[in-house]
């Protein structure tokens, strides 16, 4: 009876951690929108549809050559839905054949306000994507939740308050000068809180993962720290954040985005590595409860030895792949290989990797060491109970 009141005393201890994440978020993100920077004048976007393509014309008068098109289009959505526009869209000849639009193509319609003396300008921003998006993500979310049941329908839960964490806490804070490093770590360990639990439920395996990737992220902030300062990186690696230095009424502090990037990166490892070595150690445990602290150790590591090995080979791949075109323009301009890893668009790269492999390989011997301190801490203190109750 006592051990299942301090079990839901636990629950409650640990719902009132997610309660108060969710607020904290929540005030802090109210407090963000009425102290936010001035109001800068954007474009507005509607859906849109192409009704006829009137014309089309090669322009090779300066290189590279573009073929431009007349394009009848009608707004689908907003206060202008139904309104009907002639817009010209440009697109390089040599993709000509690819990137040409049709009639019935859906595209995203930009508004330029013209102001007082001029009039507004209309423009296709982009190839409307998100219908083919939408159908994906129902073939993911049927297969998550028919193969995973419940556990799958709580992981998309835990996905939307993270995504929530992101856009209402992480997002506005740093846009309205905070630095970016430390708001990232707090929001690192909100997301960890909140999703590890909710996803993975109330149990003591969660909770050891949950802890195991606390002192596991720690470790990777000093060591991303050290590694991003000895290797003099300033956060300028892509285009994005280039850009990000000159955006009106916003001072960021692109090397504290650098590091908070990585660790938020790290947190999205160590979520699969510490929840399924707690989970190993505990179905040794339950499998053999006579394992002591040593040996559910030595058998909880052998597993996670084939699981470092096979994700430190995804991990790579997985960057790999995300840089492949940027590997190519680098070939492709036939720099020597050093001067390329010199490169700080591509040092950033391998810095996310190692200091995410690095972590990953931590995470398995930490987490295998509390989970086996925990049940084999079980083991004796039944075998103690045991004993006192032959006694008597």
């Amino acid at each position: 009876m006592q051990k299942k009141s301090r079990k839901i005393k636990n629950k409650y201890i640990i719902a009132l951690m997610l309660v108060t994440s969710i607020f904290f978020v929540s005030s802090v993100s109210a407090q963000s929108n009425e102290s936010g920077a001035p109001e800068i004048l954007q474009d507005s976007f509607y859906r849109g549809k192409v009704i006829e393509v009137q014309s089309e014309e090669l322009q090779d008068d300066f290189l590279p050559a573009v073929v431009v098109q007349t394009l009848d289009i009608e707004i689908t959505s907003g206060p202008e839905k139904g309104e009907r526009h002639v817009i010209l869209y440009e697109v390089h000849e040599a993709d000509a054949d690819i990137q040409k639009l049709t009639d019935g193509d859906r595209v995203i319609v930009g508004k330029q306000m013209g102001g007082a003396a001029l009039d507004d300008m209309y423009y296709v921003s982009d190839v409307y994507r998100l219908q083919s998006l939408i159908w994906i993500l129902i073939l993911f979310a049927a297969l998550t939740f028919y193969f995973a049941r419940g556990y799958g329908v709580r992981a998309f839960i835990g996905l939307a308050l993270s995504f929530y964490i992101l856009f209402s806490y992480l997002v506005p804070k740093i846009l309205n000068g905070a630095d970016p490093l430390w708001t990232s770590v707090i929001a690192t360990f909100l997301i960890a809180t909140i999703s590890l639990f909710i996803a993975h439920g109330f149990r003591k395996r969660t909770t050891i993962a949950y802890v195991s990737t606390i002192l596991t992220i720690s470790i990777s902030f000093v060591l991303s720290h050290l590694f991003v300062k000895s290797a003099k990186l300033f956060g300028i690696g892509t285009e994005e954040a280039f850009y990000l230095q000159f955006a009106p009424d916003v001072s960021i502090n692109l090397q504290g985005l650098l590091l908070g990037g990585i660790i938020i990166g790290v947190l999205g490892v160590l979520d699969d590595v510490t929840t399924a070595q707690s989970a190993v150690v505990e179905e040794l445990h339950e499998a053999n409860k006579s394992y002591s602290f040593g040996e559910l150790y030595k058998r909880g590591l052998s597993v996670g030895r084939e699981h470092i090995v096979s994700l430190v080979n995804t991990l790579a791949l997985a960057y790999t792949g995300a840089a492949f075109p940027l590997l190519l323009l680098f070939h492709i301009y036939e720099r020597p290989l050093w001067v390329t890893l010199n490169s700080e668009i591509i040092l950033e790269e391998i810095i996310r990797i190692l200091v995410g492999s690095i972590a990953l390989i931590l995470a398995v011997p930490i987490t295998t060491a509390i989970a086996a301190w925990y049940w084999g801490k079980k083991k004796k203190s039944r075998h103690g109970l045991t004993n006192e109750t032959r006694l008597q």
